[in-house]
């Protein structure tokens, strides 16, 4: 996580605290099925808050004993492989029928914004509000979803317009093209550039394995359905090389 960093001005020895809750945040919103967007927004929020205020006082006291530096906590829904701790199950109950229905990214929005807001209201001491994180392999619900084509790398792309990551934990096909695995960064590139966003990329290219197969990665790193990706050309594009001029983000001064 991002505090555990150390940094020039940091102590050589910190507590830090690492937060998450798929699990608690879905219970919460199955609590209210036919909330509308403020209340469900509200529920979220408040779950948040309890979670990470309760993960800061335990890290104070832990800080206390141990007669070293609290340093910062971080809240982030990190989903695992196992039932029950999915943010595509958070999504679902939400009220879609699965991930990568019409209305997902709206819905992921909402969801990564009262994560944030909930979590910041809790800490004196916030050093990262990632929200949601979207990794295919480690989250059972996305996994389902995309083996029953649900849910599509392009879809995955708008979804990480609004939430903390880019495509994560995600396998094609071992013959996908060098220019092909290029371009889907290079969109990634754009989208945090252009949103001021943090964006990464975990694609896996799995040799031997196409589109249908799955790739075991066992522990917390679960299982990735191989997906398709665009078998459209692109070399033209990729092969100009240099780099892309710096984006313009304001014209005020």
């Amino acid at each position: 996580m991002a505090g555990a960093f150390h940094g020039v001005s940091e102590p050589d020895v910190v507590i830090n605290v690492g937060i998450s809750g798929p699990g608690v945040v879905l219970r919460a919103v199955r609590e209210v099925p036919h909330a509308d967007f403020v209340h469900l927004s509200e529920q979220i929020k408040r779950t948040a808050f309890k979670i990470t205020r309760a993960g800061e006082l335990v890290g104070r006291l832990v800080a206390e004993k141990q007669d070293v530096p609290f340093g910062i906590v971080d809240i982030s829904l990190a989903p695992t492989a196992d039932p029950g701790d999915s943010v595509g199950d958070i999504l679902k109950a939400m009220g879609l029928e699965d991930v990568g229905a019409a209305g997902t990214t709206a819905a992921l929005a909402l969801l990564n914004d009262a994560v944030k807001k909930g979590g910041m209201m809790a800490s004196s001491y916030v050093g990262g509000m990632s929200g949601a994180f979207i990794p295919v392999s480690e989250d059972d619900a996305m996994i389902k979803a995309v083996e029953k084509g649900h849910l599509t790398i392009e879809k995955l792309e708008a979804m990480t317009c609004v939430c903390s990551v880019g495509l994560d934990m995600l396998a094609v096909p071992g013959n996908t093209p060098a220019t092909v695995l290029s371009g889907i960064l290079a969109d990634e590139c754009a989208i945090g550039i252009v949103n001021n966003k943090t964006t990464a990329l975990r694609i896996i290219p799995v040799p031997g394995k196409d589109v249908g197969d799955t790739a075991e990665y066992g522990g917390l790193l679960g299982r990735a359905p191989v997906m398709p990706v665009s078998t459209l050309n692109n070399s033209a594009l990729i092969n100009r090389g240099g780099r892309f001029p710096a984006t313009t983000r304001g014209i005020s001064n």
